[in-house]
């Protein structure tokens, strides 16, 4: 099982890739508390909420929610401070209670959770390479379009070490 935050939930919705999360894993969940960010009056009725809606399993979607357990929620109040929002603590809880791969590209939420537990934890670079080496990018000119979707609709930047390790494992 694969539990994906916000940040990547969102930066794949935003370029119309969300696809990309269910061809590479065979089970993708969020918690409770992402898609209630998804769901505040900031980023409430933008198309990429809609497009994480529409693929929501009680919607005959693919991906599953997650409901903290009270033991989750006892563990999301241990993890969050003034530098993890509860969203991410959960995020975490969730994660490590369940033995779940966490995706997400909040670097300083994936040292918190290889520092405190055994959590395997990818950011975006990381999953966008295995679409490539699994087939789900096949030529330089989709990861190409993938990148600069990216780039121009969730201002994300690839370092050029990067850009590079990508196209390599094409």
């Amino acid at each position: 099982m694969t539990l994906v935050d916000n940040n990547v939930l969102s930066s794949l919705a935003k370029i119309d890739r969300l696809g990309l999360l269910n061809a590479v894993f065979d089970e993708v969940a969020t918690t409770l508390s992402v898609l209630d960010e998804l769901h505040s009056d900031s980023v409430a009725g933008y198309t990429f909420v809609d497009r994480v809606d529409a693929q929501k399993s009680y919607n005959d979607g693919w991906l599953q929610i997650r409901s903290p357990t009270d033991t989750e929620i006892e563990l999301t109040e241990d993890i969050v401070d003034d530098t993890l929002s509860f969203t991410d603590a959960e995020c975490l809880a969730v994660a490590e209670q369940r033995g779940e791969r966490l995706i997400t590209d909040d670097a300083h939420l994936g040292e918190i959770a290889v520092q405190r537990s055994n959590v395997v934890v990818w950011d975006l670079l990381l999953f966008l390479e295995a679409c490539v080496t699994d087939g789900h990018i096949m030529t330089p000119a989709e990861l190409s379009s993938i990148i600069e979707a990216l780039q121009t609709k969730d201002y994300y930047r690839f370092s050029q070490a990067d850009t590079e390790r990508l196209y390599d494992s094409l």
